[in-house]
């Protein structure tokens, strides 16, 4: 202390020979600071920095000094550049830096021990220190590879770099040196000049660069050129760093017990203490009371769960729940308890690490983890030294393009985080709930934008369209369907429409209520809450209760709506009503609702879907025959619909007319399909089902009004085709031969479906059947088996057409990469290249689609597809090499001489998996990106593919013990349950 007193009360001496020493002490201040800062906020590139704060400064004081005409004598006299206090040469006050031989620091050191130089009895006193120092310094290795780490934005194996450092360490030694490890702030201002963390190149240009220093001896001779600003300049910005990083920005990354510990040993007790060593000793162990304290329980081992265990409470559709239960394996969820140190972090990266390691090894990239979650809602505490390694996290799930989510429930960690960046480029959210539902949300955003994707295909998206009206005007409430058209309801109940923070429910509310859009949060007895979403019912068990289905008391207390919302009401008067005098409906609406409460349990989980098993060959749609045949033959027949569907549609018609009023506006009768449609979780927008409307011909007169006949004919070309008058009685005598032998009832009617030659392998046969029984007596007659007919027709029609355009998105491929490797010009346009495989193939194989206006007026028009257009029946989809050598050979004729460009031949060409689509396929066709064509592909496959590894590709085996590089694809009856099911 009496050294400082006496060196500061100096500073203010006035001395005639020397400058100033607050002079050079006020510009290194400001020079290291302006420096730090304009380093720290970035606000000039490195190399710019250099240039800028070194050689600009350095240049302007000489400037300043030639043209004062001091010497350099005169400026080392009165402190303007370090001196030494002799030279060896004869000065002995003020002197310069001389030329020093590299083996003369070797010959002090080693010189010493053989003079006899050395204190030996002070050795011992140094020990200590000796022992201290090598600690220390271990510890500030290990402290610059985090930084270093965190700085540069890569990984680093700590144990490789701390022993090179060590090893680095004692050769340097050795040879009189100093520790030799790297240094942050030197690496990140090299990463800034050389752009890249990956490349040796600039280290070795700097390791030469300060060998050659080293062995030329030239270093004083620099020092001596350089004023004592500018080095005092560079020590205020390595000190300045220190200070602000490591002490004030410390305190948002340690406890307040860290916080005094870093402060307050150095400054306040080691002048106390004997020696340094003590307050080293004493740090560590006040640290590992903290560390006590802080981990008072035992914490669990970090633990990995994947979406098909993990639900969040919102309680959605039924088909928004399939489609989350097929992407179950696209989002995972990491869960860490009690407090975090750098051990469990560490081991929480680890595992990560392992987790995407075993998906790049066992899986497609369309297959692998899309989000992740971490669920550190339970943790207590995180020392300052884990959250490093969540920079690795955060930056390792980067590179990987994983979509980042944290849960963090403790306001001081979330408050840690954000103030170190670490939700910057992630999502976060106070509970693990909240995130869980954000997820399924982007999933099933993402799964619809990449649906709408096959919509580009104008066949596909007016067979897309098709669906989405069929769903709306189904009448089927057959029980082994969960799902059945809203439309059904609207007799018994009432639509409200209800704005944000409306309350609604309590315990002597039995209504039944279904959210149309929006959002409710429900409210329950025991204190939790869940969120509704569209197409889902609520306040279901106070129903169900008090019609004695369940028993207890209902959970429901209350709900308030969180989004504007309109929705459903069914009184229990109506239910009960509706029970008497629709049961088949009152049966389907009960089933949904236990279904309902059996699928959002707490705890639940979302069942996978189930895959076709790949061992037993499927089954493949079988060719139409026989009478069915026949009726493709003419359209002369007028098929009616039942009487129960036009009592059910003559129903849904006047509850969408306003009182009083014959006919329903068109953009009414718009409004009204497209609420129907998000009900049911279609995703087009209002404009679009205006579109859409518009464009089907349903307005025959174009007066901007909807009759009751226009729409009763515009659903029965929606449902119905008609048939040729000559098989009428053909028909009639098989159905009456069907009826003596046993009751008309949904067994026998399929029976007969099947011998009359029509495929009963479609997923639409329980459409038909649900409709033409829609009444559940189990009886059909002669109307209703007519009915089931003009459905049949019109459902093999319709599944022609999107065999067509499978073949299409299919044949255009195919050619691309033919006519590539045959050195051909490019391949015809889309417009025309249909056109021309078509003329190689037999007008009986299929059809060109026709243009989306004709195809959707005709077919709402109960054309669809004119009948005269098939006056033959479609033969089933050709064979690999029949279909494609047809076609291809008409267009690349030098084909069929198998001269083809390239190892493949022509037979091995069409081999390629030619009667399925895969992701190459799409990325022709549809012009996507390979990523988003393998995800389409994933999502409409639904054959199982097992995983395995062989030597370092990833390969898929099947039963019979084949393995081959492993790519998923999909055949024309996943294409078609494709648009049916995500419809």
């Amino acid at each position: 202390f009496s050294f400082k007193e006496k060196y500061v009360k100096n500073l203010g001496l006035d001395y005639w020979h020397r400058n100033d020493p607050w002079l050079p002490l006020f510009l290194a201040l400001v020079y290291g600071i302006a420096l730090y800062a304009f380093k720290h906020l970035h606000i000039v590139s490195a190399d710019k920095l250099i240039l800028g704060f070194i050689f600009v400064p350095l240049i302007l004081f000489f400037i300043v000094i030639t043209a004062s005409g001091a010497s350099m004598e005169y400026l080392r006299e009165t402190g303007w550049f370090l001196t030494q206090a002799r030279d060896g040469q004869g000065c002995v006050e003020n002197c310069a830096f001389v030329y020093v031989d590299f083996w003369q620091t070797l010959q002090v050191t080693y010189g010493g021990i053989a003079s006899n130089l050395v204190a030996w009895s002070a050795v011992p006193r140094c020990i200590p220190l000796f022992v201290m120092g090598a600690v220390m310094t271990s510890l500030d290795n290990m402290l610059k590879l985090t930084s270093s780490e965190k700085g540069l934005g890569i990984d680093l194996n700590y144990n490789h770099e701390i022993k090179l450092g060590g090893k680095a360490t004692i050769f340097s030694s050795f040879l009189a040196g100093s520790p030799a490890y790297g240094q942050t702030k030197f690496n990140v201002i090299n990463l800034s000049i050389a752009g890249t963390s990956e490349s040796f190149l600039p280290t070795l240009h700097l390791g030469c660069l300060c060998m050659l220093l080293f062995l030329s001896g030239v270093a004083g001779n620099i020092i001596n050129i350089m004023p004592r600003f500018l080095l005092g300049g560079l020590c205020v910005f390595s000190g300045v760093g220190f200070l602000y990083e490591n002490l004030w920005e410390g305190r948002k990354k340690m406890s307040r017990a860290s916080f005094a510990i870093v402060w307050n040993l150095p400054k306040d007790v080691q002048p106390m203490v004997p020696g340094l060593l003590v307050v080293f000793v004493l740090g560590i162990v006040l640290s590992v009371f903290e560390f006590m304290f802080a981990f008072m329980h035992k914490a669990k081992d970090p633990s990995i769960r994947g979406g098909d265990v993990c639900c969040s409470s919102a309680v959605r559709s039924d088909k928004h729940d399939k489609q989350l239960a097929i992407m179950a394996g696209w989002f995972h969820v990491f869960k860490v308890d009690s407090f975090i140190f750098f051990g469990t972090a560490n081991t929480l990266y680890q595992q990560l690490k392992a987790h995407i390691s075993e998906q790049k090894e066992s899986k497609p990239r369309a297959e692998r983890t899309k989000y992740l979650i971490f669920d550190l809602t339970e943790v207590t505490g995180i020392d300052s030294s884990a959250r490093d390694v969540f920079y690795k996290v955060h930056r390792l799930l980067k590179s990987e393009g994983i979509s980042l989510v944290w849960a963090i429930r403790n306001p001081q960690v979330g408050e840690s985080f954000d103030d170190q960046g670490l939700y910057v480029g992630a999502t976060h959210f106070d509970s693990l709930d909240h995130a869980l539902r954000h997820v399924e949300d982007e999933l099933l955003r993402k799964a619809h934008n990449l649906s709408q994707k096959w919509l580009k295909n104008g066949s596909v998206r007016e067979i897309f369209e098709r669906q989405v009206l069929k769903n709306i005007f189904n009448i089927s409430v057959r029980a082994e369907e969960k799902n059945f058209s809203p439309s059904r309801l609207q007799p018994w109940s009432k639509i409200s429409t209800l704005s944000i923070g409306t309350q609604f429910g309590g315990a002597d509310d039995d209504n039944l209520y279904l959210l149309y859009s929006g959002e409710v949060r429900v409210h329950e007895r025991d204190g939790s809450h869940f969120d509704c979403l569209t197409g889902s019912f609520f306040n279901l068990d106070n129903v169900l209760v008090s019609i004695g289905v369940l028993s207890g008391l209902p959970s429901t207390v209350s709900a308030v709506v969180t989004k504007e919302s309109a929705i459903l009401a069914i009184s229990k008067k109506n239910y009960l009503l509706m029970q008497k005098q629709d049961p088949p409906l009152a049966q389907k609406l009960q089933h949904t609702l236990l279904a309902q409460q059996e699928a959002n349990r707490p705890g639940r989980t979302r069942a996978r879907v189930p895959y076709r098993d790949s061992s037993v060959a499927s089954e493949e749609p079988v060719a139409i025959h026989g009478l069915a045949k026949r009726l493709l033959q003419g359209n002369d027949y007028k098929i009616s619909l039942t009487k129960k569907q036009i009592a059910r549609f003559s129903e849904v018609f006047e509850l969408i007319l306003e009182p009083g009023e014959n006919e329903i506006p068109m953009n009414i009768f718009s409004s009204y399909v497209s609420m129907e449609a998000r009900l049911l979780g279609s995703a087009f927008s209002h404009e679009e089902f205006m579109e859409l409307i518009d464009g089907s011909g349903i307005d025959e007169d174009g007066d901007g009004s909807l009759t009751k006949d226009e729409f009763l004919t515009f659903l029965r070309g929606l449902f119905l085709s008609d048939i040729p008058s000559t098989e009428v009685e053909a028909l009639r005598q098989a159905y009456e031969k069907a009826a003596a032998l046993a009751p008309m009832d949904d067994t026998r009617l399929e029976l007969l479906f099947k011998e009359l030659g029509f495929d009963m392998n479609s997923s639409n046969l329980a459409d038909v059947i649900g409709v033409i029984d829609a009444d559940c007596d189990g009886m059909v007659d002669f109307n209703e088996f007519m009915t089931g007919i003009g459905m049949m027709k019109k459902m093999t029609l319709l599944s022609t057409q999107l065999a067509s355009a499978f073949r299409q998105y299919k044949n255009f491929a195919m050619l691309k990469r033919c006519s590539t490797r045959s050195g051909n010009q490019a391949p015809p346009s889309r417009k025309n290249l249909f056109s021309l495989s078509l003329h190689a193939i037999s007008d009986r194989e299929f059809k060109a689609v026709p243009s989306r206006k004709s195809l959707v007026s005709s077919s709402l028009h109960a054309m669809s597809i004119s009948d005269s257009e098939h006056q033959s029946a479609p033969a089933p989809a050709p064979r690999r090499r029949s279909f494609l050598s047809s076609s291809l050979h008409a267009i690349i004729p030098n084909m069929s001489s198998g001269q083809l460009n390239g190892p493949q031949t022509q037979d091995e060409v069409f081999d390629e998996g030619c009667d399925e689509l895969d992701a190459s396929d799409l990325m022709a066709f549809l012009k996507v990106e390979r990523e988003e064509a393998e995800e389409m592909v994933f999502l409409a496959d639904q054959d199982e593919v097992k995983m395995v590894k062989k030597k370092d590709s990833v390969v898929h085996s099947t039963s019979t013990g084949e393995s081959e590089k492993c790519y998923r694809s999909i055949d024309s009856a996943e294409f078609q349950q494709l648009i049916r099911t995500w419809s």
